[in-house]
C-alpha cells in the first residue's frame, strides 16, 4: 500500500482504503479499481491523496510462515518470549481539506461491498445501446428494435455469469427519472425474480426483452411525468399518461420477434390484481407481467416517474404493502429478499441512537446489513472502528435512514 497524489493516479490502480468525506459518505471503497471518472470526481470533491494497493506488494507477496502448533507445557519448560520484529508505522492517511477527522480512511477490518447486478461498466454500455436503440425508434416504424432482443440476451448472460446470483442482497441506488436506466434497472430485477422463481429461460428472456421497452410509450407524450405524481395532475393529464402502455402495445403488436408473454407484458405491466391499474383496469394479469409489475411500481418510486420519488426504503415498504392485493406474494417476497432495504453506504440511525453507515448486506437479510459506526448517541465522532452485524446483535435495529 502506498500514498499517492490524485494527480498521479492511472487507470487500473485499486484503492487500498476507502475513501471518505467528512460526513463520512464514501467516496471510493476499498478494492475499487480507478477508472478517468472516479478521478475528476476526486478533483472535484476537493481530494488531493489516496491509498492504492502497491503493484509490487500485489506481485510479489512473501509467504508468511505457518504458525506452529501450541507444544504442551509438560513437554517443554516455558521459554521467554520472543519480542516481535517492530513493524514499521503505517503511513497516514490521505486527508481531503472538507475532512478534518484523521480517521476518515482508516481501513475496515471488514471490506465495504456494494453488491450491483450488473458491472458498471457493463451497465453504463448497456444503457447507452438502450438509448440509441430506442431514440432511433419511430411510431410503428419498428426497423432496428430488433436489437433490443440481443441487448436483453446480454444481459442475462451477464447475470448469470455471477456465482450464486439469486442468493445475493442488491444494492440499488436512487436516481433521476432516465427511462433508459429505468428500463435497464426494471429488467435486471425481473430477470433476477425470474431466475430464483424457477421460470424456464424462455420466460426469462420474454421478461427481460419486455423490460427493457416497456415505457416505449413513453415517449409519444407530452405530459411532463419526471419527479410527478400523476395523481396530481389535471384529469385531462392523467388520461394522456395512462395510455403510454397502450401506445406501447401498438407499436409492437405486429413484431413477430417478439412474444405474445412479452407483448401481454408491455401493454399490462401496470395493471394489478384488484382491477385498481391502467390502461383496462382488468384483473387478468399473468405472473410474467406481475413480475415487471414489481419491479417497475418500485423503480418508478426510487427515480420519480409518474410518481414523487422516495427512499429506497419507504419504496421497498409500499411494495410490501400490497403484497397479495396487487401481486401475488411469492413474487413480492422473492423481491424482498433480493434488495437490499438499507443500499451501501447508507447512514442510519439505530434504536441506541448511534449514526452509522452500511458497510455491506447479509444474504437472505435484507433489512439487517453490516453497519460501521461512525457517531455516538451523543452525536461525538467515534474514531476507533466500531463494526456492528445485525444479524449477530439483534437487539440493535435500524431506526431511521438519515438524509
Amino acid at each position: 500500500m502506498k500514498l499517492v497524489t490524485v494527480e498521479d493516479l492511472k487507470d487500473g490502480n485499486i484503492i487500498a482504503n476507502d475513501v471518505l468525506l467528512e460526513d463520512y459518505t464514501v467516496v471510493l471503497a476499498k478494492g475499487t479499481v480507478i477508472k478517468a471518472p472516479y478521478i475528476d470526481k476526486l478533483r472535484e470533491l476537493d481530494i488531493f491523496t489516496v491509498y492504492i494497493e502497491d503493484e509490487q506488494e500485489l506481485t510479489a507477496k512473501p509467504e508468511e510462515p505457518k504458525p506452529e502448533p501450541p507444544k504442551s507445557p509438560k513437554a517443554e519448560a516455558p521459554k521467554e518470549p520472543k519480542p516481535e520484529p517492530s513493524k514499521a508505522p503505517a503511513p497516514k492517511k490521505p486527508v481531503a481539506p472538507v475532512s478534518p477527522k484523521p480517521e476518515a480512511n482508516k481501513q475496515s477490518k471488514i471490506p465495504m461491498e456494494k453488491v450491483t447486478i450488473l458491472r458498471d461498466e457493463v451497465e453504463e454500455q448497456v444503457k447507452n445501446k438502450i438509448k440509441d436503440i430506442l431514440e432511433l425508434h419511430v411510431y410503428q416504424q419498428t426497423e432496428g428494435l430488433q436489437q433490443i432482443a440481443e441487448t436483453a440476451q446480454n444481459i442475462m448472460s451477464d447475470i448469470l455469469e455471477e456465482d450464486e446470483v439469486v442468493e445475493k442482497v442488491y444494492d440499488v441506488r436512487e436516481r433521476s427519472a432516465d427511462i433508459y436506466e429505468h428500463s435497464l434497472q426494471v429488467c435486471t430485477i425481473a430477470t433476477l425474480i425470474g431466475l430464483k422463481l424457477g421460470l424456464t429461460k424462455k420466460q426469462v428472456y420474454d421478461i427481460s426483452v419486455a423490460s427493457l421497452i416497456h415505457d416505449l410509450g413513453l415517449r409519444y407524450l407530452v405530459v411532463r411525468y419526471e419527479d410527478q405524481d400523476i395523481n396530481l395532475l389535471p384529469a385531462k393529464d392523467q388520461e394522456e399518461y395512462k395510455k403510454h402502455p397502450i401506445y406501447a402495445y401498438t407499436a409492437i403488436k405486429n413484431e413477430s420477434w417478439l412474444s405474445e408473454n412479452a407483448k401481454e407484458i408491455v401493454l399490462n405491466h401496470h395493471e394489478k390484481k384488484d382491477k385498481s391499474g391502467y390502461p383496462l383496469g382488468n384483473d387478468l394479469v399473468s405472473r410474467m407481467t406481475q413480475i415487471v409489475g414489481v419491479c417497475d411500481e418500485f423503480d418508478e418510486l426510487i427515480c420519480g416517474i409518474g410518481k414523487a420519488r422516495v427512499r429506497v426504503h419507504e419504496a421497498i415498504n409500499n411494495i410490501r404493502n400490497y403484497s397479495g392485493i396487487w401481486y401475488d406474494s411469492d413474487i413480492v417476497s422473492a423481491f424482498l429478499q433480493l434488495i437490499a432495504v438499507y443500499p451501501f453506504g447508507s447512514k442510519v440511525r439505530t434504536n441506541r441512537g448511534e449514526l452509522g453507515i452500511v458497510m455491506r448486506q447479509n444474504p437472505h437479510f435484507p433489512e439487517r446489513p453490516v453497519i460501521r459506526v461512525v457517531e455516538d448517541k451523543y452525536g461525538q465522532a467515534i474514531h476507533t472502528e466500531l463494526i456492528i452485524d445485525l444479524i449477530k446483535e439483534t437487539t440493535v435495529v435500524i431506526q431511521e435512514v438519515v438524509k
